[in-house]
């Protein structure tokens, strides 16, 4: 099948979809969000310094809107290009890689994705290539109006990477973020995805992301939710294959009257495969949080861990963990818990010479921190930037 015949099945099918609300989260009118023309972005350096992003790095993607886009990668075996570019210089390679693990049709924001979306990034971490340095990423909504990129990592056998994406907003825009993601770990290779948003009040946000991880393989993910935002739902999921293993963390914050319903899904496809799935979530004013995680074990071992903490008497915090045992070979596990803060706590480091706001900050902070292991130490910087960032936003 040739490039036009198969783009164009690509288009026919997301047609399906476009009625197809999705299962989880708030449904919105999609068709309200035009897609910004004329290419009048306005580039806010604040915006984009909050969620931490290097605009220096040695690759880098940077995106604003659907009209301006910047690419590089001074990194030998790593290369990083605008989607288009791939599909158009590397078509049979994309028909291989992009529209795979994601169903054009999947949903109505998916398909608005395909149909109307535009940019998105490709980066290919060649085999055995190690790279120590984040790969940066910013999406960024300057305009009223659809972002709507598609992004595919490769990361090739033996191979090992961090991916770094910040997605954020201009302060006085309204937008509908829908940001596709298609990752592809190879046998004993490694990626780190970092993703951070930072919103405002009045954006929706919709990604939609699927991992495969090969055999050996390990991908370990964190996601931060920093700020207010008026709707957000994502449910990424991970398929591993035998021996590989994935760390997915998520820091939620709910603010506001957010609504927010997220999660993450994992697959043990065999014994040797295992999945840990950390969630923390802080909800205060009239937030609405629901977490979500699901494994299915034929095989393997698999954890979840989802932990609340109530701030106002007004949110609500729901988890729904969820285990499925394939086989008499999963070992599958849960723990869940939603609270506030304990005012002995707070007591005892008053009486250390703390202010009340400063002991329920340090709580705050001791909440949602999470040892992962295996980050390098220049990502770990950024984590303790992102934590910190949180426990000062939920005060």
């Amino acid at each position: 099948m040739g490039l036009k015949e198969w783009l164009a099945r690509v288009v026919e099918e997301a047609k399906q979809g476009l009625n197809k609300p999705s299962p989880y989260g708030v449904d919105i009118d999609v068709t309200t969000y035009a897609v910004a023309e004329g290419g009048g972005y306005r580039f806010d350096m604040g915006s984009i310094d909050r969620v931490g992003v290097d605009l220096k790095a040695k690759a880098l993607y940077l995106q604003i809107d659907q009209s301006y886009f910047k690419y590089i990668s001074r990194i030998p075996g790593v290369e990083v290009l605008r989607i288009e570019d791939f599909i158009e210089n590397y078509p049979d390679e994309a028909k291989e890689y992009v529209w795979r693990l994601i169903r054009p049709s999947m949903d109505k924001y998916v398909a608005v994705a395909a149909l109307r979306g535009m940019g998105g990034y490709f980066i290919r971490i060649k085999k055995n290539t190690r790279v120590e340095e984040p790969i940066m990423a910013c999406l960024f909504i300057s305009l009223h109006g659809l972002q709507a990129p598609h992004n595919v990592v490769i990361v090739e056998d033996g191979a090992e990477a961090t991916v770094y994406t910040g997605c954020t907003v201009a302060p006085e825009s309204i937008g509908l973020h829908i940001g596709l993601s298609e990752f592809y770990v190879g046998r004993n290779a490694k990626l780190r995805f970092v993703m951070v948003h930072s919103w405002n009040r009045v954006t929706h946000i919709r990604p939609r992301t699927v991992v495969n991880v090969s055999e050996n393989g390990e991908y370990i993910s964190y996601y931060a939710n920093l700020s207010n935002v008026k709707t957000l739902q994502a449910y990424p999921r991970v398929y591993l294959d035998s021996g590989a293993h994935a760390y997915l963390a998520s820091i939620l914050l709910g603010i506001g009257d957010a609504e927010i319903d997220i999660g993450s899904g994992a697959v043990l496809e065999d014994s040797d495969s295992s999945v840990e799935i950390i969630s923390r979530t802080i909800a205060r004013d009239l937030s609405r949080v629901v977490m979500r995680a699901s494994i299915v074990g034929r095989g393997g071992k698999g954890h979840i861990d989802c932990r609340g903490l109530m701030l106002s008497n007004n949110s609500l915090i729901t988890t729904i963990p969820e285990l499925h045992a394939e086989s008499s070979n999963a070992i599958l596990t849960h723990e869940a818990s939603i609270g506030r803060l304990a005012e002995d706590e707070i007591y005892y480091l008053m009486s250390k010479g703390f202010t009340r706001d400063e002991a329920i900050g340090i709580l705050v902070r001791g909440f949602i921190s999470i040892d992962i292991k295996g980050i390098p130490e220049k990502v770990k910087n950024y984590i303790e930037t992102i934590e910190r960032l949180t426990a000062e936003k939920a005060m």
